[in-house]
């Protein structure tokens, strides 16, 4: 099955040219999924019906997994067993007939406040290697807005440290969706963090090795990322609901109460447009009427 996965990496790397983030974000849903066919259902991956696949589905939203990132696993899977019909190794797609995922009408990125958010990094203990990772992991959604796919996809080379060590800044090169690259500030406790980290014995070394490894050479999955945002919360008794996303939501939000311009919002966080960005700003209706006054749109305020 290994192989079969390689095969299917290649494939949208090279011949359809997916971004690094994407290919890995896919990836990483195939093997969790093949993991689950093997460990739980016991049958091979390649033997799936629909039936295996909504069971794993349904036991991925146990964990707390939103609707977009269900859609990004459900997605996978159909790309991925397409592959497999392409290679003739299975006659049908099981994933085509998998229902569509609807939004519940409650919102599920309800942004934490800055108290959860110190709570919740004041309870990991870095004075170990892993705690020092964990920290990072969940101040870098936290304090720069990344996408778990970014976060999970950077690379040592990509934090830039001598941009200005003196007052401690230094730059994080992000590359988001569509293969659009952005550079990020990282600046005084956030630096401090991340050179510690870097400096740590257990840290990696090589410039193009993953940043935030689960084992040498192979990056946290976005899966387990949730999952240990998960496990800290409990411990320090947080009842809001964090994952990834509720902390890039929380991230646009205390920008835009900083008073940060939405289009400095949009370029930090990777959108195409400030109407994207608009979307994950949670404030009150007198400030989102001001916000929504700064943009036009052609065709109308369709996401509305």
């Amino acid at each position: 099955m290994l192989a079969l996965i390689d095969a299917y990496r290649k494939e949208l790397s090279d011949i359809r040219e997916f971004s690094t983030s994407t290919v890995e974000n896919y990836t990483y849903s195939v093997v969790d999924y093949c993991d689950y066919a093997k460990d739980n259902l016991k049958i091979e991956p390649v033997y799936s019906n629909g039936h295996h696949i909504l069971k794993w589905m349904a036991e991925v939203r146990k964990d707390g997994v939103g609707d977009s990132r269900l859609k990004n696993h459900q997605t996978a899977l159909k790309s991925f067993f397409a592959f497999l019909v392409k290679l003739r190794i299975i006659s049908k797609n099981p994933a085509e007939a998998l229902p569509r995922i609807r939004k519940k009408p409650s919102d599920l990125n309800t942004p934490i406040s800055k108290k959860v958010a110190y709570t919740l990094l004041r309870s990991i203990d870095q004075s170990t290697w892993h705690g020092q990772r964990n920290f990072l992991i969940i101040a870098m959604l936290w304090a720069l807005g990344l996408r778990v796919s970014e976060l999970t996809s950077l690379r040592v080379k990509h934090f830039e440290p001598e941009h200005d060590q003196k007052n401690k800044i230094g730059l994080l090169r992000v590359r988001g969706k569509n293969k659009q690259q952005r550079a990020l500030f990282v600046v005084d406790t956030l630096y401090d963090a991340v050179t510690n980290y870097l400096d740590h014995p257990e840290s990696p070394r090589k410039k193009n090795a993953p940043l935030l490894p689960i084992k040498e050479g192979t990056a946290i999955s976005p899966s387990r990322v949730l999952k240990l945002i998960k496990e800290y919360c409990d411990a320090a008794h947080i009842k809001d609901r964090v994952t990834p996303h509720v902390l890039r939501h929380s991230f646009a939000t205390e920008m835009y109460h900083q008073k940060v311009p939405l289009t400095a919002i949009q370029a930090m966080m990777g959108h195409g447009k400030i109407a994207e960005s608009a979307v994950y700003i949670h404030v009150s209706d007198q400030l989102r009427k001001q916000a929504l006054e700064q943009i036009t749109i052609q065709g109308g305020l369709s996401w509305v």
